[in-house]
């Protein structure tokens, strides 16, 4: 009976594995969910990792700035991305998977600065450059708060930790990252105010049934869990150096 049975399971796979998912990714911003000069590492690898090996489906990231993912899809360089609805490449001729996971951008506070609502920051915020915020935040500042540019989340972490700035809006994921990597304690500086939040789905070209197919009987019983994950990530290619003040 085992015999059939993974006989069966073998037809059921054939049409899916003799594809496989290309997933195009960006290769700034991201942190821990994908990273590496090849994307060869991150949160989401390993859970595409874990696909392959469950499904026998092959899987790759491929490195793509965000404005030429509509490009690569018509070309068929890649076949799928992770990205909330509103933000998916040719929406209206993917098929998305999930949610897979929630992206959460929290307010981080100096410690001892515990705000209750956005209505109690003050002071200054050390925030990311080109970057979109809530209206509720960007109302706030030039009033209540003075606003600090970064290039990017390492620099931005690094200017939070040596205190010129009271308060800082990250992915909390990255936060906890960073933060582990320069061996600081995230918990201190948790406040319970998101910014914004929106659920991550995996989309797929409505072209690639069976790989659609399998992905949604993977994740449907597949969670990730970020707690476990995080502390097992390797460094990112470039090294972090961000040092608080002692």
């Amino acid at each position: 009976m085992r015999i059939v049975l993974l006989i069966i399971a073998a037809f059921w796979l054939l049409p899916a594995s003799s594809q496989s998912l290309q997933i195009m990714g960006s290769e700034q911003g991201f942190l821990p969910f994908y990273y590496g000069k090849n994307l060869n590492k991150g949160i989401l690898v390993e859970l595409i990792n874990e696909f392959t090996q469950e499904t026998g489906i092959a899987a790759d990231f491929r490195p793509m700035s965000r404005n030429r993912q509509p490009w690569a899809l018509e070309e068929g360089r890649a076949n799928a991305v992770f990205a909330s609805p509103l933000w998916m490449p040719l929406p209206d001729r993917m098929h998305a998977v999930g949610p897979v996971l929630t992206w959460r951008d929290r307010v981080f506070a100096q410690p001892g600065s515990q705000p209750e609502s956005f209505d109690d920051l003050q002071g200054s915020i050390c925030l990311r450059k080109w970057f979109v915020y809530s209206d509720r935040l960007e109302r706030l500042i030039g009033s209540d708060l003075v606003r600090h540019d970064a290039n990017n989340a390492q620099q931005m972490l690094g200017m939070f930790l040596h205190n010129r700035c009271d308060y800082t809006v990250m992915n909390e994921t990255e936060f906890r990252f960073l933060a582990q990597l320069v061996e600081v304690d995230p918990d201190q500086y948790r406040t319970e105010l998101i910014d914004a939040e929106w659920p991550v789905y995996l989309g797929i070209l409505k072209t690639e049934p069976a790989l659609i197919e399998a992905a949604e009987a993977f994740f449907a019983t597949h969670t990730v869990d970020v707690e476990s994950m995080l502390p097992k990530l390797p460094p990112p290619d470039r090294q972090v150096s961000i040092q608080p003040d002692m």
